[in-house]
C-alpha cells in the first residue's frame, strides 16, 4: 500500500503499557518483577526513541541514515519520546510503572547510546 504510518505518542505510550502488562504477568507485580520490566522496557526505547513521527518530517518517505537533528514534537510525549537520553526514559517508564527505587540504574547495552 505504500502507506506512511503516522503513530502518536499516545498510541506509542499504549504499546509500551502493553508491553509492561505483559511483562508483569511474566516476572510479577512484585519489586523485583517491576524492575526486571523496567528494565527491558527501558533498552526497548533505547531503540524506539530514534522513531521520527511522519507528521514532523519533512520529506517522505523518511531514510533510514537520514535522521533529522533533535527536535520538537507536536507535544510533550512527543518530545519526550524522541530523547536521546536515558534519564527521559526512565521518566516514560515512571509513567507506566510508578516510580523507580532509589538504588535503580540504566545503562543502555548497546553502543549508539554510550556517550553524553
Amino acid at each position: 500500500e505504500r502507506r506512511v504510518w503516522d503513530i502518536s505518542a499516545t498510541e506509542r505510550l499504549d504499546m509500551l503499557r502493553e508491553f509492561a502488562r505483559f511483562g508483569m504477568e511474566h516476572w510479577g507485580t512484585d519489586t523485583q518483577g517491576i524492575d526486571n520490566v523496567r528494565r527491558y522496557l527501558l533498552e526497548w526505547q533505547s531503540f524506539l526513541y530514534r522513531y521520527i513521527p511522519a507528521g514532523i518530517l519533512e520529506v517522505l518517505p523518511q531514510k533510514m541514515n537520514q535522521r533529522p537533528p533533535a527536535f520538537i514534537g507536536r507535544n510533550d510525549l512527543e518530545t519526550l519520546m524522541g530523547s536521546e537520553k536515558s534519564r527521559d526514559w526512565i521518566k516514560i517508564s515512571e509513567m507506566i510503572l510508578g516510580p523507580v527505587s532509589d538504588d535503580f540504574t540504566f545503562v543502555p547495552k548497546h553502543k549508539s547510546n554510550s556517550y553524553e
